[in-house]
Order: structure tokens, then C-alpha cells, then sequence
């Protein structure tokens, strides 16, 4: 069972790990997106019209006064909108805001292969003994660089797995309406879950604390396809032997 679950885990990893690297990598910048808008571009201070306040004092709390307030909305920076394009359609922005296009399929599909890879992964990682399991969160650096990179790979794939894997099975939500439905009905069939979806998916949910976690999650994440690469690479192209040396040198010819 072990080799069926690792030929699926590198299966997949393969041909989806460019593709994970990049949603990873971009959805750890749009990690602190409005913490980083608020401190650029704050707010305009807006002041309600005088005649407004002056004309209908009795309706302060009325739509005419809620639209006439000072707005605490900070408009999206230019970088953080085009890298959400990036990370939810590949550039490929849906001509509706449930519309299909190649570039929202891509990533919802990526998005389903990434929670594949990393439960398989989990299987996979399980240690059979309490030393296999120190080893295993382990990081060893002198052992050479194959270890390294498997101990790298390993070990901080199962520290950021339940932040990786949250994202990966929130994702699809954005890109398929079947699957948004069946996520929603699973949970009740209450609409307002999609918030809690979002809140897991973007690490929002504790607060500053949480998005911290989620933003270091994000970087493991982005890397981890990197560290199998260069193993799959490795251990597919081992490196050649040199032949050893003679013991004598070769006399030179004669004058």
C-alpha cells in the first residue's frame, strides 16, 4: 500500500509542481495584502456634506448619512490585484464572477492535486517507531546534501501540512460551482460557511497570529516541489563514478 501511495504522491508531484509553486508562492504574498494596503495607502479622511447633516438631522443613522461617512475602504494596490489574477485564474480572468476559463480550471484542478499529493505524502511520512519519528522532524546537515534536501522535504512538509492541506481543499471552491455546492451542503447548506472557507484558506482566522503561520506555511510550500524535484532528479540520475587513478604515472617518451 506504501509504494501505491508513493508512485501516486510523485505521480502527481511532477507534472502539478511548477503549478503548486506558483499558487503557493503567490498566495503567500496576498498573505498580509491588507495589512500591507492599509500601511501604503490609507484611507482619505472624507467629510459628510454640511447641508446633508444640516437638512436631515433627524436621519443621522439613515442610508443618506451612511453614504455621506468618511469610507475605511482602502482600494486594492495594482501588485496585489494582479497577483490574485495570477493565483486564482493564471492571468486568465472568467468573463463573470462564476464563469469558467482554462486558467480557473487549471487551478482548481491543481488545487485537488495538491491535497492528493500532500495526504499521500502523510501516509507516506508515517514513522514505524519513536526514533523513525524524531527522525523524520528532524533536519540533518552533515550528512550530505541528498539528506539535506529529503530531511528539508520531510520534515517541514509535515510542519506546514494542515495549513497546506486547508488551502488545497478550500481552494476549489473559487473554481468549481459543483464543488463549492457540495463543500457548502457538507457543512449544512448554510451560505455563510463560504467566510469560514475563506478565513482557512487565507489563515485569517486567528487573526495576525494565524496569517504569521499561514505566510511561513506558504514559503514551505512553495519550495517543497523544489526539494522533490532535485531528489526525484537525484536518485533517477545517479552520478557517475569516476574511475580511480593508476598507482604509477605514465612515463613520459623518450627525447
Amino acid at each position: 500500500m506504501r509504494k501505491f501511495f508513493l508512485r501516486l504522491h510523485l505521480w502527481l508531484s511532477l507534472p502539478f509542481g511548477l503549478l503548486l509553486t506558483l499558487i503557493c508562492g503567490t498566495g503567500t504574498i496576498l498573505v498580509f495584502e491588507d495589512e500591507i494596503t492599509q500601511l501604503v495607502t490609507p484611507p482619505p479622511a472624507a467629510v459628510a456634506p454640511a447641508d446633508i447633516l444640516a437638512t436631515q438631522p433627524a436621519a443621522a443613522d439613515g442610508p443618506a448619512a451612511r453614504a455621506a461617512a468618511p469610507s475605511t475602504k482602502h482600494e486594492r494596490l495594482p501588485f496585489f490585484a494582479e497577483v490574485r489574477k495570477l493565483h486564482r485564474w493564471l492571468l486568465d480572468a472568467p468573463a463573470g464572477k462564476t464563469a469558467p476559463s482554462v486558467g480557473r480550471t487549471i487551478i482548481g484542478i491543481s488545487s485537488c492535486a495538491m491535497a492528493i499529493i500532500l495526504i499521500s505524502g502523510l501516509i507516506i511520512w508515517i514513522p514505524r517507531s519513536v526514533k523513525a519519528l524524531r527522525n523524520r522532524l528532524t533536519i540533518e546537515a552533515g550528512k550530505g546534501r541528498l539528506r539535506l534536501w529529503h530531511d528539508v522535504h520531510t520534515a517541514l512538509g509535515i510542519y506546514a501540512f494542515i495549513f497546506l492541506l486547508f488551502s488545497a481543499l478550500t481552494g476549489p471552491t473559487w473554481s468549481f460551482g459543483w464543488y463549492r455546492e457540495a463543500a457548502v451542503n457538507l457543512f449544512g447548506g448554510d451560505p455563510s460557511v463560504r467566510r469560514i472557507f475563506l478565513a482557512f484558506h487565507t489563515g485569517s482566522w486567528g487573526g495576525l497570529f494565524s496569517k504569521v503561520l499561514q505566510f511561513c506555511a506558504g514559503l514551505i510550500g512553495t519550495v517543497l516541489p523544489a526539494t522533490g524535484y532535485y531528489m526525484w532528479w537525484k536518485r533517477t540520475h545517479p552520478a557517475k563514478k569516476r574511475p580511480k587513478a593508476s598507482g604509477t604515472p605514465a612515463s613520459s617518451p623518450a627525447a
